[in-house]
């Protein structure tokens, strides 16, 4: 029944994530839940350039209260601060977003659910430090900080202007999602968009490449990382001026880029494979064979709410005890703490269901059950609903398409489970006398 259950795990990825009752978290939004977004682009004159600064952060790591019970709708209130600084400390750009999140159901910080804003504004060219201070009521905080070079020299106008977008769109407009210098881990394909001096287009052929300078989880192997596809060069313009565009169903608003005619600047368009990317900090490379000049850009991939269980890789084998063999469930538990975790991800990558990638859909798809599960099926006898029976169907199975109870006196409390999808299964649990939830009939449907 093990490795049935992690093909039914694998088949039912699809369905997407359950809303689930949610707690308020305590202490500080999870670090890398925020980004800070910094883009510039260089102005006809030398002395000046074009910036988009802003951020993005999970809604998951928000705290929510509830302000409508019929029909339920809760509000995440924050209060977003966005300073640069000189090299001597002046603040020479500031702005204050005060932002809110209203949804029918908080989100579980397993699951990513960006919210982002930007402004736009001039600055004059030279270094700034960037620093981004969220806060809410309950005095949840996390402060961003990083650097960026405003200025002519090639460096600092790749750099600053680098922007990742969903797909190479070669047309007279480019959409990118606000990430900032940042990609998610997760991100199969991206191209990269950034600007070049025009001695750099002409007619030389570039050469673009990638590699990584540090990973931030030891337990991924950072051996083939980014690959480049194709690296092109637009000679006509510059994406210079940024208007808002909103998706479908305006969940998350993206920047997009009008072309203006330039004699100074050409853009350079690369389309990178990200299959086998890890997350962590990564260089990219744009080379002139003809001269051997390089410029060195930093970027990063970024592993947005990941599962909390890596992080208690003991208890992560708990709650894998499902799809384990009693072997594999001993050699776990036996194996060095500080080597756990790796082996863990060992076992997933056995299991993945898209082995051509680092990110294991299955592995994430799991654990974010079990952390569903640990709260949303907790009982006074089974306080972590995770290692209950329920639990263990909830975790291999999803969320189930109906429950039904049913109280009657003088009898057990029944309760069943239904899965009109794929699973095609019910299941039925009887309240015991000590209060625990027992499996005691699987039928199919």
């Amino acid at each position: 029944m093990r490795m049935s259950a992690v093909v039914l795990l694998l088949a039912a990825l699809s369905l997407g994530a359950q809303p689930y009752s949610r707690r308020a978290p305590s202490g500080a939004i999870a670090r890398s839940s925020l980004v800070g977004i910094v883009h510039a682009y260089p102005r006809a004159g030398a002395d000046s350039s074009i910036c988009i600064v802003g951020y993005q952060l999970n809604a998951g790591d928000l705290v929510f209260f509830q302000r409508r019970q019929s029909p339920p709708t809760y509000v995440a209130l924050f209060v977003v601060t966005v300073e640069m600084r000189d090299t001597i400390g002046v603040v020479r750009y500031a702005t204050v977003f005060r932002d809110s999140v209203v949804l029918d159901q908080p989100p579980p910080p397993t699951v990513r659910a960006p919210v982002a804003n930007v402004e736009i504004a001039t600055l004059a060219n030279g270094q700034y430090t960037v620093s981004i201070d969220v806060s809410q009521q309950q005095q949840q905080r996390l402060v961003w900080h990083s650097t960026i070079t405003l200025g002519p020299s090639p460096q600092s106008v790749a750099a600053a202007s680098l922007m990742f977008l969903d797909q190479a769109d070669r047309g007279d407009t480019a959409c990118a999602q606000l990430w900032g210098q940042t990609i998610p881990f997760g991100t199969r394909r991206s191209a990269a968009l950034l600007v070049v001096p025009r001695q750099w287009s002409g007619r030389d052929k570039l050469v673009a490449a990638c590699r990584l300078r540090e990973q931030y989880f030891p337990f991924y192997r950072g051996d083939d990382t980014v690959a480049t596809i194709s690296v092109t060069i637009d000679p006509r313009a510059i994406f210079a001026v940024p208007v808002w565009s909103v998706q479908s169903g305006g969940a998350l608003r993206t920047l997009c880029m009008h072309q203006l005619p330039t004699e100074q600047h050409r853009l350079v368009l690369m389309e990178l494979d990200l299959r086998r990317a890890i997350p962590g900090d990564y260089e990219l490379l744009l080379i002139r064979p003809a001269t051997s000049d390089t410029l060195v850009i930093p970027f990063r991939v970024q592993w947005f709410a990941p599962p909390p269980h890596l992080f208690v890789s003991r208890y992560a084998v708990e709650v894998m005890r499902y799809v384990l063999t009693d072997q594999e469930y001993t050699a776990l538990l036996d194996t060095p703490d500080s080597n756990r975790t790796a082996a863990i991800i060992r076992w997933w990558t056995q299991h993945d269901p898209t082995p051509a990638t680092r990110y294991n859909e299955a592995m994430v798809e799991y654990f974010r059950r079990a952390f569903a599960a640990r709260t949303k099926l907790a009982t006074a006898q089974e306080p972590d609903g995770a290692l209950s029976e329920r639990g263990k169907v909830f975790i291999l199975f999803g969320e189930p398409s109906r429950i039904e109870t049913s109280l009657e006196p003088d009898k057990p409390g029944v309760e069943v489970w239904q899965y009109t999808n794929a699973v095609r299964k019910r299941f039925t649990f009887e309240v015991t006398d000590q209060g625990r939830y027992r499996l005691v009939k699987v039928d199919a449907l």
